[in-house]
């Protein structure tokens, strides 16, 4: 196919020329109609998803959750996923919040926002107010309770449950982090990091360097010292020998192909005021750790003692950054995990595998339990194509891409609503946030009964009495 030049101009798909011959009018209410029509069909999906997930329908795939099922399966970013799966659970708690999207009325952001807050005794009213006032003012209501509601809890409960660490990628490449800790963690975190700030001095143009920008150097020497002092010798830093986890393992449990012929042959344990008796482990897990854990083993046969393996891992320096390297994340299929990855044998040592690169896969913790506590198989060299996983139960899951399902805008179209289902319905009143936030808190108990009306101005005729029904 010639490519288009500046002069040439493609030809209209058909229904762009359907909706250029629409007069405004008419453009502007099947622009309603589809954005209800829209919200109808996205409650029956996201129902259908909940139930999805009570079912435990992505187990059969491997992943660890449903969201990552609709991250691989649907095309869904991981985040919005999440969020599509909270909001379906919470349609099936709230019966009024679900008819009113049901009818295409209400709309998912809508629902997305009051679904956050809602509770059996606030249910109809956040309904309503969501039907009567705009996106963003809904928005501001959630927010507004919600950050009333963390005043009232127990501040250091408050800032326990709060804890988290975000990050995402700038438009220059940046990477942005946002870190909220508790009052004392925080204030630890930020003693420790003026303690690698590095003093103001003139750079060659005679400025000097910001201090918030030194804060961000002396953060991120803090991690590198850290991960270091992690991977150093014990004598470098502490001076105290390593904690020593110890793994017995009987040669003809490994070698067995079922858990049954030996059952609890292999067992750990560690430093004995952490753990003063042995844990029994499978076979299978015991040869996970082998896969490349930093352990000492010590080889039993026949209930006697024939060895002990170096402590070491049995993949490491530059066979295990050349690996790294090539898989770059965990190799199980839209998995996309890329921190402290395990270096899998696809056919293990003890089953005549070895360390060439054509043997060797990166796995997450969850996956590579997979394959070996789960009794998943790998297929395939990971050097030249696509590895695929079977299950026990012989599902297969390919790494190649492959196509989703084909859309049909029948289906959308097929919800039957109006035009005046899909605008909204806010009047243009004022929005009174003070007033809104006193109402959800008397619903939730927070106060005592009183009157209460929509939360719109203070200068309009109010309502008193209970909310009204969605109907």
């Amino acid at each position: 196919m010639e490519p288009l030049t500046c002069t040439e101009t493609p030809n209209p798909s058909p229904t762009a020329a359907r909706f250029e011959a629409l007069p405004t009018e008419q453009l502007e209410a099947w622009i309603c109609q589809m954005s209800a029509n829209l919200a109808a069909a996205e409650y029956e999906w996201l129902i259908a998803i909940a139930e999805f997930d009570a079912r435990n329908g992505w187990h059969a795939w491997g992943v660890a959750s449903c969201a990552h099922w609709l991250s691989w399966q649907v095309g869904l970013e991981h985040r919005t996923a999440r969020e599509k799966l909270r909001v379906g659970h919470a349609l099936r708690r709230f019966p009024l919040i679900g008819a009113a999207m049901a009818s295409g009325q209400l709309s998912y952001s809508k629902a997305r926002a009051i679904t956050r807050i809602a509770t059996n005794d606030n249910e109809a009213a956040l309904t309503m107010w969501a039907l009567a006032a705009t996106s963003n003012q809904v928005e501001r209501i959630v927010s507004a309770y919600s950050r009333s509601a963390r005043v009232e809890r127990g501040r250091n409960e408050q800032q326990w449950a709060g804890r988290a660490l975000y990050h995402r990628t700038d438009d220059d490449g940046s990477i942005v982090i946002t870190l909220r800790l508790p009052a004392d963690a925080g204030v630890e975190f930020l003693s420790a990091v003026e303690q690698f700030v590095a003093p103001s001095a003139p750079l060659d143009d005679g400025t000097r360097e910001p201090l918030s920008a030194r804060r961000a150097d002396a953060a991120a020497h803090m991690a590198r010292v850290a991960h270091a002092t992690a991977h150093a010798p014990a004598h470098a830093t502490t001076g105290a020998a390593p904690p020593l986890v110890t793994l017995h393992v009987d040669l003809d449990a490994l070698c067995s192909d079922t858990e049954a012929e030996a059952p609890r042959t292999c067992h750990i344990d560690g430093a004995p005021s952490a753990t003063p008796h042995p844990h029994a482990v499978s076979p299978a897990t015991a040869l996970r750790l082998f896969c490349g854990a930093d352990l000492e083993a010590l080889l039993q046969q026949a209930e006697h003692a024939v060895g002990v393996t170096d402590r070491t891992a049995l993949v490491r320096g530059r066979l295990r950054r050349h690996i790294l390297l090539r898989d770059g994340t965990c190799r199980y299929p839209d998995c996309g995990r890329a921190a402290a990855l395990d270096i899998h044998h696809i056919i293990h040592r003890h089953h005549g595998g070895s360390n060439h690169t054509s043997n060797l896969v990166s796995l997450c913790a969850y996956h590579h339990r997979l394959v070996h506590e789960g009794g998943w198989s790998i297929d395939g060299s990971p050097d030249t194509g696509a590895l695929t996983f079977t299950s026990p139960a012989g599902q297969q899951v390919c790494s190649s891409a492959s196509s989703g399902p084909a859309g049909d805008a029948s289906a959308v179209n097929s919800m039957g609503r109006t035009p005046a289902d899909g605008r909204c319905q806010w009047q243009g009143d004022r929005l009174d946030l003070d007033l809104a936030v006193l109402m959800l808190h008397e619903l939730g108990g927070s106060y005592g009964p009183r009157t209460w009306s929509a939360p719109r101005s203070t200068d309009m005729p109010t309502a008193a009495g209970a909310p009204p029904s969605c109907s």
